[in-house]
């Protein structure tokens, strides 16, 4: 009888255990996915008011030098826009090379409980 009571609550624990893990897994997702939806949304915008101001400061420097250099200013405002380009581009890959791992707390927990399981007799 004693024994069916301490196995009731061993299984108890143990789910009362892998429940709040699933609780702080799916709180990891979910601020995974506010952060890199509230990124891309950020992203969009800026990219769309940067392509704007761009192309109208592109549009004003090819004017200003249409009757005497207007090829050159051409390859000019291409060079910038293409350093421009690869410099966002390494930008870019350097923060999703450096992005926190994915459900990094939920598994150091489970760690943590691994670790502290394996010390009790």
């Amino acid at each position: 009888m004693a024994l069916a009571r301490n196995l009731a609550r061993l299984g108890a624990g143990s789910l009362l255990l892998a429940r709040q893990r699933l609780e702080l897994a799916s709180l990891d997702i979910e601020e995974e996915l506010l952060r890199v939806g509230l990124l891309l949304a950020g992203a969009l915008v800026t990219a769309l008011m940067l392509a704007l101001a761009l192309s109208a400061a592109a549009a004003s420097v090819v004017v200003l030098f249409w009757d005497g250099a207007r090829m050159a200013a051409v390859l000019g405002v291409t060079g910038f826009f293409t350093l421009a380009g690869v410099l966002m581009a390494w930008r870019l890959v350097a923060a999703v090379r450096d992005k926190p791992r994915f459900l990094a707390a939920t598994l150091a927990q489970l760690e943590k409980d691994g670790q502290q399981l394996g010390e009790q007799p």
